[in-house]
């Protein structure tokens, strides 16, 4: 089954353009990976906070929060075409999300883009489909301030490794690099558990994107709160991401 991921990159990716530079639109990155399926797993809420680095200049960006409840297994966190179910109306912090959003069906998103203080307390009102719950999830967002240590440009015809510091609060990494103009090419989605030292890309990914003079590396932090709900496991997270722009690929 195709999995969505895309949209999730696509909202970064348009923050970015936004913020940096002005784009007519954006095309979603392609997770070139192969993604073991998340046993067990059928829902995510999760709330993320974002900013953008260009060169040493760190700015916000606008967060993103979203919900969905699968009928099948996600796949990293991530549903397949299809498998989303109706859960009436969700709600983050009194904050009531649109439905069907970024043209997916039964997927709910904040389209205020707000920043949410923690404790976050989802209320689901729920449907034949969905019994009706609400969740506190009391965990912190996760912390990230190494960004210096990733450097301005790579040569891409070696593998390369980029010092992961100064972070806190994650379980989970989400990374790659995306160019920053049309048509849009990204390297393989990493998704990286536990607490790396640093992350690794190697000759081969980054040929997918070769030569380019603006490009951005994407790193999400994520902390996951997996609960029994309705008899199945959902995951509640908060998440981190960080956007490096004006990367060099040489």
């Amino acid at each position: 089954m195709k999995q969505i991921k895309a949209y999730s990159f696509a909202i970064i990716f348009l923050a970015l353009i936004t913020s940096c530079k002005k784009k007519d639109s954006a095309v979603e990155p392609v997770d070139n990976s192969a993604p073991a399926a998340q046993s067990g797993t059928y829902a995510a809420f999760l709330s993320r906070k974002q900013v953008i680095v260009t060169n040493t200049l760190v700015s916000s960006s606008s967060n993103f929060s979203t919900a969905y409840v699968s009928t099948v297994p996600l796949i990293n966190n991530n549903p397949s075409v299809g498998s989303l179910a109706d859960m009436g109306s969700v709600s983050l912090n009194g904050t009531v999300f649109q439905k069907n959003a970024y043209a997916l069906s039964n997927m709910y998103g904040d389209s205020t883009s707000i920043t949410y203080n923690t404790p976050l307390n989802w209320l689901i009102s729920g449907t034949a489909a969905v019994p009706g719950f609400s969740f506190s999830n009391t965990n912190p967002y996760p912390t990230y301030t190494g960004y210096s240590a990733i450097a301005d440009s790579f040569i891409v015809s070696s593998n390369i490794s980029i010092p992961l510091i100064n972070y806190n609060g994650s379980d989970e990494i989400e990374t790659y690099f995306v160019t920053s103009s049309n048509p849009v090419t990204n390297t393989s989605i990493q998704n990286i558990t536990g607490s790396p030292a640093a992350l690794n890309f190697t000759a081969s990914d980054l040929s997918v994107i070769g030569v380019n003079s603006n490009v951005n590396l994407v790193i999400n932090f994520y902390k996951n709160n997996v609960q029994t709900i309705n008899g199945k496991s959902y995951n509640f997270r908060t998440g981190y991401s960080l956007i490096k722009s004006n990367i060099k690929f040489k």
